[in-house]
């Protein structure tokens, strides 16, 4: 699913990335660990095609997506990856649903029914008119997660998405993840978090930006 030749990414004078190459197969969920600074987000931006590498050969779902132009990579991610971060980036005046409903409008789909479906998924079919304000962190991350979710992906990407939970939200969002796991979806997740990297079939340790293994 995922074939990552030798990527480098550069700012000006920073090396960001060295010479990161793995893979990762369909349906597996792999984690990006090591330590703040070590070039995890910066990996996980270059696979949902929100950058680009300086350098380097980055096959996602049989494309080159280092070759495609922004317009491009804008339409294969939209079809092909769900983004989940850590900041839940919701619209703070429109309500949950609302909030799914605007994922939809970039996905040309206009579904109400739909986006209830995705919300009731993940647990939050109760607060569809609750705005962000009314809602909990780990309630607000479900939603997001929902959003994700509306184009039904096969790749799910995934920033430290329970770094802002406490320990019984942090436990839902997880069985959340494991359900799509198990669906066969292919999971990638930035994270510090060991019970994370516990659950992972694949760990990319990265430090300095090289991938120091893959275990």
């Amino acid at each position: 699913m995922i074939i990552a030749k030798n990527l480098v990414k550069k700012y000006d004078t920073t090396c960001a990335l060295k010479d990161a190459s793995f893979t990762v197969e369909k349906g597996e969920w792999a984690n990006i660990m090591g330590p703040s600074g070590s070039g995890k987000t910066t990996l996980l931006n270059l696979i949902g095609c929100l950058d680009t590498p300086t350098d380097g050969s980055l096959l996602v779902n049989g494309i080159e997506t280092t070759k495609l132009s922004q317009k491009e990579r804008t339409k294969f991610r939209r079809e092909n990856i769900g983004l989940v971060f850590q900041q839940f980036h919701m619209i703070p005046h429109l309500t949950a649903l609302e909030n799914v409903m605007i994922a939809q409008y970039f996905h040309s789909i206009e579904d109400e029914g739909e986006a209830k479906e995705a919300l009731m998924r993940v647990g939050m079919g109760h607060r569809l008119h609750h705005l962000p304000s009314q809602l909990s962190g780990g309630e607000q991350q479900r939603v997001c997660i929902a959003r994700a979710l509306i184009n039904q992906p096969g790749i799910i990407l995934a920033d430290e998405p329970t770094g802002n939970l406490d320990k019984k939200n942090e436990e839902a969002v997880l069985d959340i993840f494991k359900g799509l796991h198990n669906e066969g979806r292919t999971i990638v997740i930035v994270t510090h978090n060991p019970e994370i990297g516990r659950i992972g079939e694949k760990t990319i340790q990265l430090s300095h930006g090289e991938v120091e293994c893959v275990t």
